[in-house]
């Protein structure tokens, strides 16, 4: 089946119609190529295509720099530059926007930020056979393993525990004992951390940046870029008292010490509130889920940071927030999907500015920071 893609959409698909009308989803076509289908599945109520030959290729398409594009489910979007890779990841974000919460001026926006791809990837989890000593990731859409000695996105340090393979291995033993393998794959999961002064297999603390962090607790994976959009967080906060939910290690925590201002920290995590604690010292820190802890609070806040996981806020928690009449939110977003609906239901605000970050080059993923105004 000879399709013509249409657009871009998230998750990197390119979107294209049969003679029928049914849509299909082509992974990593690009906005106007022709694609010859070799095959076609259903997942979700949705057809997708992954296996095709593309007769008419786009001018923005490029040769993968990975010798492992396509086998290995780790990128699935390095068949652009990364100048443009933020480009049509703005884009797609502006459309989600647009789709979900009706806005069709997105002049707000800023021009996307972006990093080179080779050795930007400073955290990853990787997939361990114990039975074969086989380390690697998952290959595109399957659970088998795709070995790998080396990783052009790693950096040189990760690149060499691969290529040495003791310390992870030995490291995949102790979490087999502790936590078992993943009965989906039947491997077990080791989380890598590369920092300025070493690395993390699970609670070691290193530093990165100047905060300190671990590879059990969840920490940006692109340190070249994450400078500019802690920048950009901070510039855009107003106010004496910031509200930080979902803080994790104290990442925008972190931005207010030595201000005076007066900063809570929230995070259900134990270990990570730890590690934001050494962070932010001066901040009030609280173990808590974001929900829990917002019907108890009663102070003024005037600028409200929220980086929330990829499925977004919970319902119950939007009405708390607006309650609090913040002057600011900060929505920080990896599923620009999730935020856009999100944002669909903060009543009395506006989109002020907003900003891409692309902090994976070579993946379809998307970073984005939506600053809201009260009206």
């Amino acid at each position: 089946m000879d399709l013509r893609i249409e657009k871009l959409i998230s998750g990197a698909y390119g979107l294209a119609h049969d003679e029928e009308g049914r849509a299909i989803l082509v992974k990593s076509a690009l906005e106007g190529e022709t694609v010859r289908c070799k095959s076609i599945s259903r997942r979700a109520n949705v057809l997708v295509s992954e296996d095709y030959e593309i007769l008419k290729p786009s001018e923005m398409r490029i040769a993968p720099s990975c010798p492992h594009y396509g086998k290995c489910g780790g990128c699935d979007f390095l068949c652009v530059s990364e100048s443009t890779s933020s480009l049509l990841k703005t884009m797609m974000v502006k459309e989600n926007l647009n789709r979900i919460t009706k806005i069709d001026d997105t002049s707000f926006f800023l021009p996307p930020s972006y990093s080179s791809f080779p050795s930007f990837r400073s955290r990853c989890r990787l997939h361990v056979d114990l039975r074969t000593k086989e380390i690697g990731f998952l290959q595109r859409g399957s659970n088998s393993l795709h070995p790998l000695s080396d990783c052009p996105a790693l950096t040189g340090r990760i690149n060499d525990l691969l290529k040495s393979r003791d310390e992870i291995l030995k490291e995949a033993q102790r979490r087999r004992l502790l936590y078992g393998i993943n009965k989906k794959t039947g491997y077990v999961e080791v989380p890598v951390q590369d920092g300025d002064d070493g690395f993390s297999l699970n609670d070691r603390i290193i530093t990165a940046g100047g905060y300190s962090i671990n590879a059990n607790c969840f920490f940006q994976s692109n340190l070249a870029l994450l400078p500019e959009m802690l920048s950009f967080v901070k510039e855009n906060a107003v106010g004496s008292v910031i509200m930080d939910l979902y803080s994790g290690v104290g990442t925008f925590s972190r931005l207010f010490e030595g201000e005076g201002k007066t900063v809570y920290a929230v995070e259900k995590n134990p270990q990570c509130l730890s590690l934001s604690k050494k962070n932010a010292p001066t901040a009030h820190s609280f173990t808590s889920d974001a929900l829990l802890f917002s019907k108890k609070v009663r102070e003024r806040v005037d600028t409200l940071i929220v980086d929330p996981p990829r499925v977004g806020l919970e319902n119950a928690i939007i009405p708390i927030l607006l309650s609090w009449n913040a002057e600011r939110i900060i929505y920080v977003s990896c599923d620009s999907t999730t935020a856009a609906r999100d944002l669909s239901f903060f009543n009395g605000y506006r989109i002020s500015r907003a900003k891409v970050f692309d902090f994976y080059p070579g993946s379809f993923h998307e970073e984005c920071v939506f600053i809201l105004s009260k009206i």
